[in-house]
């Protein structure tokens, strides 16, 4: 999966945004799945995500949180949970492992500091997945403090005229940054959008 990984900004902004995104191989049959996964996003929900999100049901800023945690197909199933501390992904990876469940499990984050996290907790990455940028007419895109944001919804759903609104409604005093990084957030269905980091971008385009 690498519709997580084509998020933009600063190294430094980026090193408060990761992705823990769990998923069912096409090729394993599991004995309960259902029962792996409600086990898994317990792990993800015990370590303060800003985000958290099943493809079932959807993510918590639009649907019953119980059900996201509770919900899940006989198979194929895949959630999520975003965080902004590297400590916090270590210990969900400690968590995972010792588990075992036996689900595929994507990290999302600044190279170099999601290979620390897994030298410290004792994994080796199955496979590496990176990003080499936008190509082709970038002159078409929305400024880079937009693509910011968008860019944290891999599947496109948040739309940069959504973003030029919320700041719109910040200025004029009808939404705080917090409200309107929720509103954003409910946009991207899957729950791979990072509200945190949107509320400190959001302040930093109002800033200017």
């Amino acid at each position: 999966m690498t519709h997580t990984h084509h998020r933009i900004g600063s190294i430094d902004s980026l090193k408060r945004d990761y992705v823990v995104l769990i998923m069912a191989s096409r090729h394993v049959k599991y004995v309960d799945e259902e029962g792996k996964f409600r086990k898994a996003m317990e792990i993800l929900a015990r370590h303060n995500p800003v985000n958290i999100g099943n493809m079932v049901v959807g993510n918590k800023y639009w649907r019953d949180e119980i059900d996201i945690m509770t919900k899940f197909r006989e198979h194929g199933n895949i959630i999520h949970g975003v965080y902004t501390d590297l400590e916090q992904v270590k210990e969900v990876l400690r968590e995972l492992k010792e588990a075992n469940l036996g689900l595929s499990v994507v990290v999302t984050g600044v190279y170099e500091e999601v290979f620390k996290a897994l030298k410290e907790v004792g994994l080796k990455p199955h496979t590496i997945n990176l990003s080499l940028g936008i190509w082709g007419r970038t002159e078409k895109l929305p400024p880079k403090e937009v693509l910011e944001i968008t860019t944290m919804c891999g599947h496109c759903m948040v739309s940069p005229s959504l973003v030029l609104k919320m700041v719109s409604e910040i200025k004029k005093g009808h939404l705080s940054p917090t409200s309107a990084a929720i509103e954003l957030a409910k946009s991207c269905v899957c729950g791979v959008f990072n509200v945190k980091r949107a509320e400190e971008l959001l302040r930093k385009i109002v800033a200017k």
